[in-house]
């Protein structure tokens, strides 16, 4: 985006700090991402709540340099934010949840399995994996640097053991520790970027926030503005430069907010603008009517694990008007919670283009994760509460494109990964378990 079509650019402040205390702040800018202006309100905040100081400016040189070293040593193990080792503040809006969750450790375990089967003493002499082995009647783990005692039964299958030919073996740290041969993890979608990026830069991209264990499956606000607390991607493979890491307590750092912005721009914020606008999202978003050209244009071939030829869609941002919903669900043995649902959105454009008939509508299903975790069948009050909108409200779809064959004719349809809807723009549905056509009417 050029900057001056950057609605979120914010006027640049001036403070009179002291020489030494701005070297230090803006140290503590450098590492954690964020601009200093952030930094020096997280300062003026540790004044008030440690020191009780309200007037920075009628305090001694000497004393503030002494305050803002004390600042950035404390903070070294976190963020502005609060939000741990490394990390760096994001803003911008949740979009959406995967449907799937996965192994993060799946491949690491295949690869020592098959690094134990080829040579076990390299394997164990390169400290990546630990044996377990019997020592009367509990487990040892036998590693490069020495033996681990478990004090496990060898009644019972080691805690962190996997399988690897007729042994058990674990992963090992770099601290030469045991640890889980699992992680499930889930990625969150977000639509925003680093702080500076996004405020004063104006790029604005799609990353998934990945969340695993305890994390990965917590409700989230979808089109509500927000800060998070991430770690940056380090790796090189273009595939996983979008995927933004998270620590243990990552759900505590959210904070649901849009003052990273001034005022008169906050209204870009708004998910109608904001999921829609190409300075944005770029070519994501797609008219309903357009959708089947956007598969086209965007569809990726890949190759499975078992070798086949695969296809799939973009990730699209779309608008429409609901015409039918399905939100009490279906029983679903391609979903892993077990349950699908489902909503119909049509566009005056998309019936002028194929009339009342085959395609005048396009199917988006919801999964289980998306309807447990991102509530798709509701609005948001400004207090906050849930309200379910009714057929004929205009919602905004974030999710991956497709096609089916519907009455021999291929039609586009979405795999919903988040559904917006607008409390000032939807007709409201009833509440109470009621799911009868009714409510509708």
């Amino acid at each position: 985006m050029k900057e001056e079509n950057n609605p979120f650019k914010k006027e640049r402040k001036t403070e009179e700090w002291p020489a030494e205390v701005v070297e230090r702040l803006s140290m503590q800018a450098e590492r954690t991402g964020e601009s200093l202006e952030k930094v020096q309100e997280a300062f003026i905040k540790h004044l008030l709540k440690e020191h009780s100081c309200d007037d920075w400016a009628a305090e001694s040189e000497d004393l503030l340099i002494d305050w803002a070293e004390s600042f950035i040593i404390m903070d070294r193990r976190s963020s502005v934010s609060g939000g741990g080792a490394d990390t760096t503040t994001f803003v911008g809006t949740f979009v959406g949840v995967d449907a799937k969750s996965t192994d993060r450790r799946q491949n690491i375990v295949r690869r020592r399995i098959d690094m134990w089967k080829q040579n076990s003493n390299e394997a164990l002499g390169s400290g990546q994996v630990g044996h377990y082995m019997k020592e009367g009647d509990t487990w040892v783990i036998n590693t490069t640097n020495g033996v681990i005692d478990t004090n496990e039964s060898v009644e019972n299958i080691p805690s962190m053991g996997f399988k690897a030919g007729n042994d058990y073996i674990c992963l090992l740290s770099r601290a030469g520790r045991p640890y889980p041969h699992k992680s499930i993890g889930r990625h969150y979608y977000f639509l925003g970027n680093e702080t500076n990026e996004f405020v004063n830069n104006g790029n604005v991209a799609l990353w998934r926030v990945d969340c695993t264990d305890d994390n990965r499956n917590h409700e989230v606000r979808v089109g509500v503005p927000c800060k998070i607390q991430v770690r940056m991607p380090t790796t090189e493979l273009e595939a996983f430069k979008d995927i933004l890491n998270t620590n243990m307590n990552f759900w505590d750092t959210v904070e649901y907010t849009n003052d990273f912005v001034d005022e008169g721009v906050k209204k870009y914020l708004n998910p109608f603008t904001y999921w829609t606008n190409e300075d944005f999202v770029d070519e994501m978003f797609v008219d309903l009517e357009s959708l089947g050209e956007a598969y086209e244009a965007n569809v990726r071939t890949f190759e499975g694990a078992d070798g086949r030829q695969g296809k799939v869609g973009p990730i699209v941002f779309t608008k429409g008007i609901v015409n039918r919903m399905s939100p009490e669900g279906r029983e679903s043995e391609y979903d892993e919670s077990g349950r699908s649902y489902s909503l119909s959105l049509t566009s005056s454009k998309l019936q002028r283009v194929n009339g009342t008939g085959v395609g005048s509508d396009i199917t988006v299903w919801v999964s289980g994760a998306c309807n447990d975790l991102s509530h798709p069948f509701h609005f948001e009050e400004e207090d906050g509460e849930k309200w379910p909108y009714a057929e004929r409200s205009p919602v905004l779809v974030c999710g991956r494109l497709a096609m089916s064959s519907r009455d021999g004719q291929m039609i586009p349809n979405i795999k919903a990964m988040g559904v917006f809807a607008s409390a000032r723009r939807s007709r409201r549905g009833q509440r109470g378990g009621n799911t009868g056509s009714e409510q509708f009417m």
